[in-house]
């Protein structure tokens, strides 16, 4: 399939500036088309804050994409409806080009983080479709018993009920096993996004099965069962209780809305290591008068960063680990 082409809007200068306003706003129409995709039923309102555009632009944006065939409606009650995609279809790659797209994929979902990463599993999938029987079927057996299966510990069947109950915004049962006494027991809950983090795939829901419902994280290779009810989620479309924020404290796989302060001296070999990449967003790394480094973070969970810490041995010194949490905005 050819690269789709987006008319650009009539201008008569021929600047840098022009072209880069020209990039921003394909930019901002592939974007669109995913942000739709993923999540249909946002309003019309929350993509015009999350693009920064105004309505007008919006239904420009609306018939640039149309032209180029993705074509979509939008409902006030049910959100966004996709009536023609055809950016999505692969329909003239050979097997093997499928093949090498669907292990660059796994590769991704093994190596990246995020609600990315959890999409690659989607995207391979896709990439099967295009293929006549019984190959379709053959490629899509083994992209999830190799990949969903045996990389992430989750049931196929598991991950594509869950995908079918956010993107329809359904309630679900859940039969899931509790970490700590290893219980099953039953969960109703309204799944709202998946996403991976340290290479395990967790489920954002809100629970109705408690008092006040909650916002709560449930890991996807403990979920033993799904049933879907009669019910359509009742949570708001735009609240889901700060899910970024909470996922931008984690430090590994712990999120949450409170912060508390670590820092760590790191020496010899360890502050080379630790300085050479990113750890965290709030992560600050300062020298002290004796050439070693200060590593300070602001985490939801510290003992994940002093887990983290052993690793160098007697080259990491914890100088501080805050008893009381701080809220997001005092952070």
């Amino acid at each position: 399939m050819d690269t789709p082409h987006f008319p650009s809007n009539q201008c008569s200068k021929t600047s840098k500036a022009a072209s880069g306003n020209e990039e921003a706003r394909i930019s901002r129409l592939l974007r669109m088309v995913q942000e739709i995709r993923n999540e249909p039923r946002r309003s019309l309102q929350s993509i015009l804050q999350y693009f920064d555009i105004s309505r007008s632009q919006f239904y420009k944006d609306k018939k640039a994409l149309a032209d180029v065939g993705f074509r979509f409606e939008y409902r006030k009650t049910t959100g966004f409806h996709i009536l023609e995609d055809k950016l999505s279809p692969l329909t003239d790659l050979s097997l093997s080009d499928r093949l090498i797209l669907m292990f660059a994929l796994e590769h991704l979902s093994v190596s990246g983080e995020g609600h990315l990463a959890a999409q690659a599993m989607e995207v391979g999938r896709k990439l099967a479709g295009g293929l006549e029987t019984p190959f379709r079927e053959q490629l899509l057996h083994c992209f999830d018993h190799e990949i969903t299966e045996n990389v992430y510990g989750v049931r196929p069947e598991i991950f594509a009920l869950l995908r079918t109950a956010i993107t329809e915004g359904r309630r679900i049962r859940m039969l899931y096993e509790r970490s700590g006494d290893w219980s099953i027991r039953r969960r109703e809950v309204e799944p709202r996004r998946i996403y991976l983090r340290q290479r395990t795939l967790y489920l954002y829901a809100r629970t109705v099965d408690e008092t006040p419902p909650q916002w709560k994280v449930f890991r996807l290779g403990r979920i033993k069962e799904i049933q879907f009810t009669e019910i359509c989620a009742t949570y708001n479309p735009e609240e889901d209780d700060g899910f970024q924020a909470r996922q931008r404290n984690a430090f590994m796989a712990f999120i949450g809305t409170e912060t508390r302060t670590v820092k760590i001296r790191f020496s010899g070999d360890a502050k080379h290591f630790v300085s050479e990449r990113r750890w965290h967003v709030s992560q600050k790394i300062e020298e002290d008068q004796q050439g070693h480094i200060i590593f300070t973070v602001n985490v939801a969970e510290p003992q994940e960063v002093l887990r983290w810490a052993r690793q160098f041995g007697d080259e990491a010194e914890v100088l501080e680990v805050e008893t009381e949490t701080k809220s997001e905005t005092g952070a």
